[in-house]
């Protein structure tokens, strides 16, 4: 009988200590945010049992499928990162500040910096060294981000597409929130830019089709399927894709998103678009309801009327099981195949809508030439 109530006090106290871990890590560890109130979305026909919910059904990989993908993981023989050389800075078009029209900065992975005179948009700013709630574990940037928090314009605003380690970072919401006007993201996030201290004026949440129009741009959101959840939380924020106005021109912003069937619809009421910001990696068919590959990058693209494709969600962290590398080669086939118009500048290389290119920049940097 004392052995068993060892036994039981020992787990009691494991147990507890679970329990204090968990909060300790959960509530006061500030990158992992805070989830909002269910009561407030209650009210919404895609928000169920306290999660939000895709348009069409988005099967999960559950845990019992986790090991095999695991497996696989830990054996592929593909190059995982690119040569140490893979480093960019920023490069400024003739005429520097003073150019005219809109122009783009790609940063790596989905942050796209967007300029039209003096206004400038930033898409999911991941501009420190890791996508991960920690410093010091977790998915790694390739390169620097050719331009630095501290290097950032004023911006007018800051586009999230969900609140996923990757897209939303919490050293580098705060590198540089006082240099933002507005924060516009998906229903639920906003109570973790509270949580980390962003002012409530600077946060516009919204709801899929609604808009925020200034003086110089107009931001509207729209569908995606995709998913959200930071630490143990799962689907209690919502997400998003949008379409941006600005000077002159319709640009529009998939975020993170799997394949589905209301691209047509988005096309038909916020496009056409002069170009879309597509995510093209970290795809794989364990998780293919959730990220687009390549072809359906394609396909998505000319379904929202788009006109050149610039790539995004690529060569910036290993995230999948595929090379590096390999998203951008399969792009360039099928857009060629496809007949769609590519722009894909290297990191920190600003450019124009109206370019193109089929430079095969990346190729040199492959370490298995």
């Amino acid at each position: 009988m004392k052995i068993l109530g060892k036994v039981v006090l020992g787990m009691l106290i494991f147990v507890a200590l679970l329990v204090v871990i968990t909060f300790m890590v959960r509530y006061l560890h500030k990158p992992f945010g805070r989830p909002p109130q269910a009561e407030a979305y209650q009210h919404l026909s895609y928000y169920q049992d306290g999660k939000f919910q895709n348009p069409v059904e988005t099967p999960m990989l559950k845990i019992t499928e986790s090991w095999p993908v695991m497996k696989r993981y830990m054996a592929r023989d593909v190059e995982k990162i690119p040569a140490p050389n893979y480093r960019f800075s920023e490069q400024r078009l003739p005429g520097g500040d003073s150019a005219s029209g809109v122009q783009l900065n790609w940063l790596g992975h989905a942050g796209v910096l967007i300029r039209s005179g003096n206004t400038y948009l930033l898409t999911d700013p991941v501009l420190v060294e890791r996508a991960s709630p920690f410093a010091f574990v977790g998915p790694q940037r390739f390169f620097p981000s050719p331009i630095t928090p501290e290097d950032l314009p004023e911006l007018e605003g800051v586009i999230i597409s969900h609140d996923h380690y990757d897209h939303l970072g919490y050293e580098s919401i705060l590198a540089i929130q006082h240099k933002v006007k507005h924060f516009f993201v998906p229903l639920g996030v906003g109570e973790t830019l509270r949580y980390w201290g962003i002012p409530e004026d600077k946060i516009v949440e919204m709801d899929w089709w609604q808009a925020y129009e200034s003086a110089d741009y107009k931001i509207t959101a729209a569908p995606a399927r995709h998913f959200s959840g930071r630490f143990l939380s799962q689907n209690n924020t919502f997400w998003a894709s949008y379409a941006i106005e600005l000077g002159g021109q319709k640009i529009y912003f998939g975020g993170d998103s799997g394949y589905f069937g209301g691209y047509p619809e988005i096309g038909k009421r916020l496009g056409p678009f002069d170009l879309s910001l597509m995510p093209i990696g970290a795809y794989d068919y364990a998780w293919a309801n959730i990220h687009l590959n390549p072809q359906e990058a394609i396909q998505a693209h000319q379904e929202v009327q788009g006109g050149i494709l610039l790539p995004t969600h690529w060569g910036t962290f290993d995230l999948a099981l595929h090379s590096w590398y390999e998203p951008m080669e399969l792009l360039v086939a099928e857009s060629k195949q496809a007949g769609v118009p590519l722009l894909a500048p290297m990191p920190g290389q600003w450019v124009t809508p109206s370019a193109q290119t089929d430079a095969r920049w990346w190729q040199q940097y492959r370490s298995s030439q």
